[in-house]
């Protein structure tokens, strides 16, 4: 049994998409609330609905808690109350998001720091933390250009996911018949 290294171009993929969504609200800022909170609900629909289908696939060899189905009810819960009431779940979104975007930069911030000296592209996720941090208290204080500073944390967001995705090779296993 060899392994073998290769690179991950889907999440090299995935991080270039989120440059072009975050580019788009850039420059299209006036995107509504609302439609935002349509697609938000739908992310959290679709990332709860795979989330319990891999804790029930795999909680077993995974050892995996049922924290994890707690977290993705939780994905679904939100994702159908964003997707029947918009216009109510649309004026909390930029304070829902706020608390998310404001934690996971300080976890950025703190991986990169904590982590330089072995992770290769540390620089990238010191950015992309101080600019999620940024974005995050702007959700708050401005939450009416939600959609900008959202466009802002995507892009960053997407630079890490492009970078890790050539930076950090994923190790597969291949097994050899003889």
């Amino acid at each position: 049994m060899d392994i073998k290294v290769g690179r991950n171009w889907g999440m090299f993929a995935a991080g270039i998409a989120l440059i072009i969504i975050g580019f788009v609200l850039l420059m299209v800022p006036g995107l509504t609330l609302v439609s935002i909170a349509i697609v938000a609900g739908c992310m959290f629909l679709a990332a709860g609905i795979v989330d319990a289908f891999a804790y029930f696939k795999f909680r077993k060899t995974e050892a995996l808690s049922g924290w994890a189905l707690a977290y993705a009810i939780c994905d679904i819960v939100l994702g159908v109350l964003f997707i029947v009431h918009p216009v109510a779940t649309s004026a909390v979104i930029p304070w829902v998001m706020g608390i998310f975007v404001v934690a996971y930069g300080i976890f950025e911030i703190v991986a990169a720091l904590r982590f330089h000296a072995v992770l290769p592209g540390w620089g990238w996720v010191l950015f992309a933390g101080i600019v999620s941090l940024f974005c995050g208290l702007a959700f708050f204080m401005w939450p009416g250009t939600f959609a900008l500073f959202l466009g802002f944390f995507l892009m960053a967001r997407g630079v890490q996911m492009a970078v890790y995705g050539v930076t950090l090779p994923q190790a597969t296993i291949v097994a050899h018949t003889h």
